[in-house]
């Protein structure tokens, strides 16, 4: 194992699997449905908070910020990018394996995605890509 992993991981698995299957469904706004898992995810026990599990909060607050201009303004084309980030992670979710290197796998790369984004700060990285 890479990474510390709560004993509740299968949980966590399966709850994430529930929202990021409603996202790739398209009958709901991508955008509310991530804002719901991240409710979701709060409401876990505290030892979630651990290892790569406790990571994927933050990513998928990045990805839900970009609809409210944050922490870069797209315009006309912010709502398009955020949805289009929250389904690319959703179908990325859905595609990687489902044990803690896999979990670890996908944190990482999100974390990378994330930080990639444009910035309001000319090209600085915004974000703290070692989280």
């Amino acid at each position: 194992m890479t990474d510390t992993v709560p004993a509740s991981l299968p949980a966590v698995i399966e709850l994430v699997d529930e929202y990021m299957y409603r996202v790739l469904k398209g009958a709901e706004d991508s955008v509310l449905v991530i804002g719901e898992l991240m409710g979701a995810l709060t409401e876990l026990n505290a030892e979630v908070s651990k290892g790569s599990v406790g990571k994927l909060y933050p990513i998928f607050g990045d990805l839900s910020d970009i609809v409210d201009g944050f922490p870069f303004d797209y315009g006309d084309g912010t709502e398009m990018i955020a949805q289009r980030e929250i389904r690319d992670a959703a179908w990325d979710w859905m595609t990687t394996a489902r044990d803690a290197d896999g979990l670890k796998t996908y944190v990482d790369r999100w974390i990378a995605r994330s930080a990639a984004l444009p910035t309001i700060e000319d090209g600085r990285p915004f974000r703290d890509v070692a989280r």
